[in-house]
């Protein structure tokens, strides 16, 4: 009996789901998205910028900085790409209306499979690019005016993707499930005062970025997922204010504030103050016009020691994107932890306080030809030994969390690049697009990496912190400290270490991108790399190599417009 009532819901259920729905305007369009690919390609054709390259951002909010692009003027691919944004906006999904008020869903299947020959080496097509076997996000809008949105899926957790003999992307056991689902979601809102200007308010849960980068921002990247935020914008073409409170576990909240500043149509700069704070959240922080540093808020968290600044990170970051000609962008971001100017060095001899400090240089083109474009991006990063690192893990700008099934392996994530700290890296990307038809791109990744680099400052070291133990021993913790074993002396020493520390581990990374697109619901793609390592895992001398290769097929439902009217 039981299950002929299941039946029946599910027959109802699908019965009703006969209608389809177009975007809301507040919906908010993802991270990584392909729309912010395309207006970033019409964008360089017209010789502008725009405050798309912080996201992720409404499809309100996009038509805004859309306006500033003269459809006839560009090439014929360029206009269809224009197209293509906008019909990806009046997509519908598979929903039930009522009035104003819609309930839908976009269902799809991804099946990838995955191998690799050596097992020493990591994942080039790892976790942060592997799809769900199944998905179907849930969306439910009222008109123009609001949308909240849900990824459910049926997927692998993100132990098992990690596993060197996983072939496939199906879960066919228990302990291989993602039960910590959704990883994505969201409430957003928001009002239009003028074509040209508005305001916008998002809850959410996963990822932001601010910046578009080719390897993760090193401010804050789509790297550092499943924190929970909140996110008020007001927004122009010339002019942007933001405000977000980010979550990385209990108790512990960064509130940034941002101003974006457009000059001319080709330059834009940007400035973010940001606080974390390990401790339960604070209105004084939300104020606009705060200056943290001022506060001093480091001296009002019951320090462990008389001289370090407890509970506290402050984080300043600048960035700055320039269109000198048509078809080119030239950007640059900044990040700073820590920076001990010549006053303190002086005044304070005896501090042991190191310099964290990042950043990243790039450029990006994309030329039309033909019915395509040519898409190349070239990308330098650096970073200090201890970028991100402060006096405890806990204050430090990372977050932690584990799973429930499976090997509940923890996982750490920085607020920026994958890349960590203690990282000088490069990166060349180039190929062809033909949008929406097919598309082959080639990649090459350099990295020397210092012993602190990655996340090897928790595995490498026994703090014993993450998942959901928060409590270090700050004893072995990598932080220079004159009460730790080696004293004044070794504290000076952790203080002066450079980029890349101890034996230096080289990184090169080759791999190639195609994806085909033989009908509008079916996404077929294959990316074969190649990785070589010398002075693996920093040991002298030690080297290895391996090739892995992966490949995706996506069929989506909504494709198929069966539900349309």
């Amino acid at each position: 009996m039981k299950k002929k009532c299941v039946l029946a819901l599910l027959v109802l259920s699908s019965a009703a789901f006969v209608f389809a729905s177009p975007r809301g305007e507040q919906e908010l369009v993802e991270c990584g998205s392909w729309v912010y690919d395309s207006l970033t390609s019409i964008e360089l054709e017209s010789g502008i910028t725009s405050f798309a390259d912080s996201t992720p951002i409404s499809i309100q909010e996009i038509k805004t900085y859309l306006n500033d692009i003269d459809r006839e003027k560009l090439s014929n691919v360029g206009k269809s790409e224009y197209d293509r944004i906008f019909s990806y906006f009046k997509e519908s999904n598979i929903s039930f209306n009522s009035g104003i008020f819609s309930l839908g869903l976009e269902p799809s299947v991804n099946l990838e499979g995955y191998y690799k020959s050596n097992n020493d080496i990591d994942w080039i097509y790892d976790r942060y690019s592997r799809k769900p076997f199944l998905e179907a996000p849930a969306v439910f809008s009222a008109g123009d005016f609001l949308t909240m949105r849900v990824g459910l899926e049926f997927s692998q957790n993100k132990g098992y993707m990690s596993h060197d003999d996983n072939y496939i992307n199906i879960p066919f056991a228990a302990d291989q499930m993602d039960v910590n689902f959704p990883n994505y979601s969201y409430i957003s809102t928001g009002h239009k005062f003028t074509e040209d200007c508005g305001i916008s308010f998002h809850l959410g849960m996963g990822p932001q970025s601010v910046g578009r980068t080719l390897t993760g921002s090193v401010i804050q990247s789509e790297y550092f997922t499943g924190s929970t935020y909140a996110n008020l914008g007001l927004y122009s073409n010339n002019l942007k204010y933001n405000m977000t409170v980010t979550q990385f576990n209990v108790d512990k909240y960064m509130y940034s504030h941002r101003i974006d500043v457009r000059l001319f149509k080709k330059l834009q700069f940007s400035v973010e103050e940001a606080m974390l704070v390990n401790a339960p959240i604070e209105l004084r922080f939300l104020n606009p016009w705060t200056i943290y540093h001022g506060m001093s808020p480091w001296r009002d968290y019951e320090p462990e020691s008389d001289d370090s600044e407890s509970h506290t990170c402050a984080y300043m970051c600048f960035k700055a994107s320039y269109v000198p000609i048509k078809y080119l962008r030239i950007y640059g971001l900044f990040a700073q932890d820590q920076f001990q100017t010549a006053y303190e060095l002086e005044n304070w001899p005896e501090d042991t306080t190191p310099n964290g400090i990042g950043f990243q240089l790039g450029a990006e083109s994309y030329i039309p030809c033909n019915d395509g474009y040519f898409h190349a991006a070239l990308e330098g990063y650096y970073a200090d030994p201890y970028l991100y690192i402060k006096e405890d893990p806990n204050w430090s700008l990372v977050r932690t969390y584990s799973e429930n099934i499976g090997d509940m392996a923890v996982f750490y994530e920085w607020v920026g690049s994958p890349f960590g700290p203690d990282t000088i890296s490069c990166e060349l990307k180039t190929g062809y697009i033909k949008p929406n038809r097919w598309s082959v791109e080639g990649a090459y990744l350099f990295m020397a990496r210092g012993k602190m680099s990655g996340t090897n400052v928790f595995t490498d070291y026994p703090v014993d912190w993450g998942g959901q133990d928060t409590t270090a021993d700050d004893s072995y913790w990598v932080y220079p400290d004159s009460g730790n074993e080696g004293g004044q002396e070794e504290a000076k020493r952790k203080q002066s270490l450079v980029t890349p520390t101890g034996i230096p581990e080289y990184v090169n990374r080759i791999s190639v991108l195609g994806t085909y697109k033989p009908l509008e619901y079916l996404t077929l793609s294959i990316q074969p790399g190649y990785s070589f390592y010398y002075n693996y895992n920093n040991i002298e001398g030690e080297f290895r190599h391996g090739a892995e290769c992966a490949v995706s097929v996506t069929f989506d439902l909504c494709g198929l417009h069966l539900f349309n009217k």
